[in-house]
């Protein structure tokens, strides 16, 4: 049967029924305000202001070299390598720079040589060549320390730290960030002291410790105000809108990120809008408005393509690639995963190689193709093994958990999810520790276990609690009412329900309220109250038809189910009597 006259029925509900407070007032009024102008912006009157940098620099390179001037030469091969690296483009950015260490070493420039080394280190850490990273940047401090250029010295350990937050290795970070910061406080540097605050709220951020995160991100906005640094401003907005985003507080990254959105368009950023495009779009997935976020995507990717910015754009294809995966549309998130894969291989981005194995995996899991995602995560694993990303490697075994997991192989898949607590304990990584709670603990339910079950749901909900995270609250409230209704307490089971739906009506997570609806309907069914199971199955269908969401087939089989327990003439009757009245 189709269910045409169903969804018409729920829609002409909707008031009755408090549909419509489902979402918040920014879903309702979608392509309204703000961002709706975004989606009137053209690109094509940004400049390309990387190929007018190259053009310049290289003219600037000429002169130097014609009239013999060593340090125009330096400067211009700097210049010329830093637009290369920030458009991904790191043979190039590696030629450069090497060049200017060549000029640095030749001429006898220490301070040169030490930066020089710097900027070749950013580029393998930019690659997730880490190990590589760390041997310049150590080169460079050495130098810096031997000369006393103190100033040089705090870079080299912000540099340091960065990469060690980059593999996952936190303690570390924070270690280098803060000596970083000492230095730099100590000689009154504010630029590096508002980046070293920066870099230590990226730590927290990664541990899951958001408020701590804030404070330090909040603490590098105040300086960057003060000093008049835009982009400053503006990397705060944005990284303070990861922060509210990581927890679930999606207005508040929202008004972050457009803040941040506004000054990219204020100063023709190229970079930046694409940048707020990404971020705006990625809130919008995160509430399960599949469609406006590869919108935002589509316009961040038509500004990079005319930008030759290589890492931005598989960043973008991975980004559409995860979009269609959750739309269902599994062979276009293949085809965008795989050419972000292609373009990491090509620049030799190591990090991105292993991210993009990691994503195509889930594609395959998604598809039942559970072989093919086991390869992809140990691909995906092996690499993150070799380069020593910590972080990487804890979620590769994640993966690889729930591969296992789906193929009703819960002993292993419960051997690789205690691999990745193991490693999230280990490093502080306190939001990763709670994931994998609450991914044990629905290894327990299917196993049947439900006490086991809810000790892990628990746990994970005291995590989530603590540090803030509004989304893992409400997934923990969601799991904590399978349980209760998989033990046959469908007044807890609601309770906890009714907890998760509302905080995803508050935080406007549509496809969370949708989700939710749908169990609550689950509920009520097993109650025998068919009238308003219906009606939540209803409403639950009709939010995943409107977002493209594969779920739609779940919950048509549910309400399936739910006519042939009713009987035809029971539901004829239930039809009747929901229909409008003229």
């Amino acid at each position: 049967m189709t269910f045409a006259l169903s969804l018409r029925l729920v829609r002409n509900l909707s008031s009755k029924e408090g549909f419509s407070t489902c979402l918040p007032p920014a879903c309702r009024q979608a392509g309204t305000g703000r961002q709706a102008g975004m989606t009137t912006m053209g690109t094509e009157f940004i400049m390309n202001t990387n190929e007018m940098d190259i053009e310049f620099y290289t003219k600037a390179l000429e002169s130097a070299e014609k009239s013999g001037d060593i340090s125009g030469i330096l400067r211009s091969c700097n210049q010329i390598g830093l637009v290369h690296q920030k458009r991904g483009d790191y043979d190039r950015a590696l030629e450069y720079y090497q060049k200017a260490l060549e000029i640095a070493e030749r001429t006898n420039d220490v301070a040169g040589t030490s930066k020089s080394y710097n900027q070749i280190g950013l580029v393998h850490q930019k690659r997730g060549d880490y190990d590589r990273a760390l041997e310049f940047s150590h080169k460079a401090l050495s130098i810096a320390e031997k000369i006393d250029d103190i100033s040089e010295v705090s870079k080299s350990y912000n540099q340091i730290g960065l990469v060690h937050q980059k593999r996952g290795d936190y303690d570390r970070a924070l270690e280098f960030s803060h000596k970083a910061l000492s230095i730099a406080e100590k000689i009154g540097d504010i630029s590096e002291i508002s980046k070293s605050y920066h870099q230590i709220g990226i730590v927290h951020q990664k541990r899951g410790d958001y408020d701590r995160a804030l404070e330090f991100s909040h603490k590098a906005l105040g300086i960057s105000e003060k000093a008049g640094d835009i982009a400053g401003v503006s990397r705060s907005y944005n990284q303070i809108g990861i922060v509210h985003q990581n927890r679930g507080d999606y207005d508040w990254a929202l008004e972050f990120y457009q803040k941040a959105f506004d000054i990219a368009e204020r100063l023709g950023d190229i970079e930046g809008i694409s940048v707020g495009y990404q971020n705006i779009g990625i809130v919008h997935q995160k509430r399960g408005d599949y469609d406006r976020a590869l919108e935002l995507s589509r316009k961040a990717l038509e500004i990079k393509e005319n930008t030759e910015d290589f890492y931005g754009i598989l960043r973008i294809y991975g980004q559409i690639g995860l979009l269609h995966k959750l739309k269902g549309d599994y062979d276009m998130a293949l085809e965008f995963s795989h050419k972000a894969l292609g373009i990491s291989e090509k620049i030799g981005d190591i990090a991105g190689v292993s991210k993009s194995y990691n994503q195509i995996g889930i594609v395959h899991q998604n598809k039942g193709e559970y072989n093919k995602a086991l390869e992809c995560h140990q691909k995906a694993l092996d690499i993150a093994e070799k380069m020593g990303d910590i972080a990487e490697v804890s979620k590769s075994y994640h993966q690889i958990g729930i591969v296992h997991q789906n193929k009703d192989h819960y002993d292993r898949a419960l051997e690789f999810y205690q691999k990745a607590l193991d490693i999230a304990e280990k490093i502080g990584d306190i939001a990763e520790v709670s994931m994998s709670c609450h991914q044990i603990g629905i290894v327990h339910q299917n196993k049947g276990d439900n006490e086991k079950a809810l000790e892990c749901h628990k746990k994970a909900l005291e995590i989530a609690e603590k540090i803030g995270d509004i989304a893992g609250v409400s997934k923990s409230y969601h799991q904590i009412g399978i349980v209760h209704q998989n033990k046959g307490h469908y007044d807890r089971a609601l309770e906890f329900y009714q907890k998760a739906l509302e905080i995803a009506k508050r935080v406007g997570d549509i496809a969370g309220v949708a989700s939710t609806m749908g169990m609550i309907g689950r509920v009520m069914h097993m109650k025998k109250n068919y009238k308003d199971a219906f009606i939540d199955f209803l409403i639950s269908l009709d939010i995943f038809e409107k977002l493209g969401s594969p779920n739609v087939n779940i919950v048509n089989e549910l309400i399936t189910e739910l006519t042939k327990d009713m009987g035809e003439e029971e539901f004829k009757k239930l039809l009747e009597e929901l229909k409008p009245r003229s």
